[in-house]
């Protein structure tokens, strides 16, 4: 089983970084100085990030990188997401990260997580590398520096707050309305990936292991109201839900999984995806998955989104 923790910096294995970063002068420039972590398979390191503090408010991948033959199975995706995580738990405002322009598949990684664009130094791959740098059959010129914005709870409070108060001044009838906040998935990219879905309209569906609720937890009704949050906390849509159905895994549809607007929309897809979720939920609850457990699938609309002016 894959596991991903810090190592120490003489344990960092340097074939890997190299796959990322071929020039000895800039690893040099972070490699005794960078907090690194790793994901095992078993004693075998097969990824790398390191995070190197800036100042006291912004830290930096400095680079990540993942064994050739472990590539394409979320490792690169899930190693910046612990990046976040551990910028987050050390209280800092910001994490950049910087790539090549030709990095194509890079820069849709990051913005899945996430990061957004902030800047480009011009020239600064040619300048500052001894050889060429050639992606995708591009010459990489540029460096492209990308920001994910780390909010505090205070700040997200506010946010959210001024957020339903621009949506109750255009509806009023929802003034004495509750609402719960959260975001789907269990991941900054999957949270990120699945409102983006809500937002255009593909996804009107979603479902929950109702024995995964806390006693005191509220479960899904119909009528409940929903700021639905991308990973990093700030809101992007509020939901409604116009039907809850209590049911079985194994009794869950085409039509249902249809609704969830995931993958290929098929039943198959939909039962593969949420089985490998509502597992690992179990798991760390100690307790054991089957197609017997209940599932609450809800269907919504969203009712306010500011960046499609509803």
């Amino acid at each position: 089983m894959l596991k991903t923790k810090q190592i120490k910096n003489d344990d960092v294995p340097y074939e890997l970084i190299y796959l990322a970063d071929e020039d000895d002068d800039q690893i040099n420039k972070y490699k005794d100085t960078s907090t690194f972590l790793a994901t095992m398979d078993d004693e075998k390191i097969i990824g790398i990030i390191g995070i190197n503090e800036i100042n006291e408010e912004s830290t930096e991948i400095v680079c990540v990188a993942v064994d050739e033959a472990y590539q394409n199975k979320r490792i690169g995706t899930n190693l910046i997401e612990k990046a976040i995580s551990y910028s987050k738990d050390k209280k800092y405002k910001e994490l950049i990260i910087k790539t090549g322009n030709c990095g194509i598949g890079q820069l849709y990684l990051y913005q899945r997580c996430g990061f957004r664009f902030d800047s480009v130094n011009k020239d600064y791959m040619i300048k500052n590398y001894k050889n060429p740098i050639y992606e995708n059959d591009i010459q990489c010129f540029d460096q492209i520096v990308l920001k994910y914005r780390i909010f505090s709870e205070k700040e997200l409070t506010k946010i959210i707050e001024e957020y339903w108060n621009r949506f109750i001044k255009k509806n009023k009838e929802y003034e004495k309305s509750k609402y719960e906040v959260w975001s789907f998935g269990y991941s900054e990219n999957l949270a990120n990936k699945l409102i983006g879905y809500v937002k255009e309209g593909k996804k009107t569906g979603t479902s929950s292991a109702l024995e995964m609720y806390d006693i005191d937890e509220k479960v899904p009704e119909e009528g409940d109201i929903s700021i639905i949050t991308y990973g990093n906390g700030l809101p992007g849509c509020i939901i409604k839900t116009e039907e809850m159905r209590k049911k079985k895994f194994r009794e869950i549809t085409e039509e249902e999984a249809r609704l969830e607007g995931e993958g290929d929309l098929s039943l198959e897809y939909w039962r593969n995806a949420h089985e490998h979720f509502f597992r690992l939920e179990y798991e760390e609850q100690g307790k054991k998955f089957s197609e017997e457990i209940p599932v609450i699938f809800e269907r919504f609309k969203v009712i306010y989104d500011e960046d499609r002016k509803i």
